[in-house]
C-alpha cells in the first residue's frame, strides 16, 4: 500500500516519526489481509495494548455519505416531539494514539471527522463530540484499557454527563429522580485479548454502578422518557446498572430505557419499526455507536 493512501489528520509529528507511523499502519493492514475493509482482526501497539483493524480502516478509507440518513432520523423523531442526540463513542486508537505507536506522540484524527460533525450540526442534529474530552481526561483517568475495545466506566460517565448537558433544556422543569453512584470491582472482559489469543484474560476493573434512592441497582423502564439505543457500546458494563443508559439516568435524574444490538450501531434508525406506541410520551432518543465506524453506511429510518 502506498503511503499516499494513508492520508490522516495529525499534529506535531517530526517527518521521521510520521514515516514510521505510516509504516506501522501499512504493516498492520497487511497483517490483517491487506484490504481496506472491516475484518475481525486485532493489531498490537505499545506495552501490549490491542486495537481493532477497523480503527485503521476508519482513518484510511473515503467515508461513505451517511449524514442524510442521520438527518432523516432526526427529522422523523422531531415530528413526534422527540429530541435525537447522536453519540459517536470516540475511537480507542484516536483517543490513545501513543499506545498504538510510540511515534504517535500527538493526536491522530480521521480526516473526514470535522466535516461530518459540521454537516450534522448545520442541519440541527445534536452530536456529542467527546474526542478532545477523551484525550484530555485520559491524561489522568483511563478512557480505555489495553485488552478491551469498549471504553471504560469513567468514559461512559463522561459521555453521559455530556448527554445530560444537551438534554437539560428539555427536562429543566421536570421533577428529578435521585440516583447515586457506587464503587464496585468487577471482572474485565478483554474482548480484544480473546480475539487474539482465543481465551479471556483474568483481571479486575473498577466500575461504578447506579443505585436508586433505596439502594437497589438501577434497571430502567419501558415507560422512561429517554430511550438509549445503539450497538454494544450501549450495553457495555457488567450489568444494566453500569451501562451508559444507567449513567445518563444518574446524570439527568430522568429514567432511561436501553435497547442494544451487538454490531448494530449503523441500524439505529430501524430499531423503532412497528413500535410507534412505544414512542408515545418519549422526550429523547440517545443513539450511541462506535466512532470507528463512521466511515460506513447507515440505515434509513423506518417506523
Amino acid at each position: 500500500m502506498a503511503l499516499s493512501t494513508l492520508a490522516i489528520v495529525h499534529a506535531g509529528f517530526a517527518l521521521s516519526d510520521e514515516f514510521d507511523l505510516h509504516k506501522k499502519i501499512s504493516s498492520d493492514i497487511q497483517k490483517c489481509g491487506g484490504e481496506l475493509r472491516e475484518k475481525a482482526c486485532v493489531v498490537e501497539g505499545e506495552d501490549n495494548w490491542l486495537f481493532l483493524q477497523e480503527s485503521l480502516v476508519n482513518l484510511l478509507v473515503d467515508w461513505k455519505p451517511n449524514t442524510e440518513q442521520i438527518i432523516a432520523f432526526k427529522d422523523s423523531l422531531e415530528k413526534r416531539d422527540i429530541e435525537l442526540v447522536v453519540v459517536p463513542v470516540p475511537d480507542k486508537l484516536q483517543t490513545a494514539a501513543e499506545f498504538y505507536s510510540g511515534n504517535a506522540r500527538r493526536e491522530i484524527t480521521a480526516r473526514y471527522y470535522e466535516d461530518w460533525l459540521d454537516e450534522l450540526r448545520e442541519n440541527d442534529v445534536t452530536v456529542i463530540d467527546a474526542l478532545d474530552e477523551f484525550r484530555e481526561q485520559s491524561e489522568t483517568t483511563p478512557m480505555f484499557e489495553k485488552n478491551e475495545s469498549h471504553c471504560t466506566s469513567e468514559a461512559r460517565q463522561l459521555l453521559a454527563s455530556m448527554v445530560a448537558d444537551s438534554l437539560e433544556p428539555i427536562f429543566e422543569n421536570s421533577p428529578k429522580q435521585q440516583y447515586s453512584l457506587r464503587d464496585t470491582i468487577v471482572p474485565g472482559t478483554g474482548n480484544l485479548y480473546h480475539m487474539l489469543h482465543n481465551e479471556y484474560p483474568k483481571y479486575d476493573i473498577k466500575e461504578k454502578k447506579v443505585v436508586t434512592a433505596d439502594g437497589k441497582k438501577y434497571h430502567g423502564s419501558k415507560k422512561a422518557p429517554i430511550v438509549v439505543i445503539g450497538d454494544s457500546n450501549t450495553s457495555q458494563g457488567s450489568n444494566n446498572s453500569s451501562n451508559i443508559g444507567a449513567y445518563i439516568a444518574q446524570a439527568t435524574g430522568e429514567e432511561t430505557f436501553t435497547i442494544s444490538k451487538i454490531g448494530g450501531g449503523n441500524i439505529g434508525p430501524t430499531l423503532f419499526k412497528n413500535r410507534n406506541s412505544f414512542l408515545e410520551g418519549k422526550k429523547a432518543v440517545v443513539w450511541v455507536f462506535d466512532g470507528r465506524e463512521l466511515y460506513g453506511e447507515f440505515a434509513e429510518p423506518v417506523f
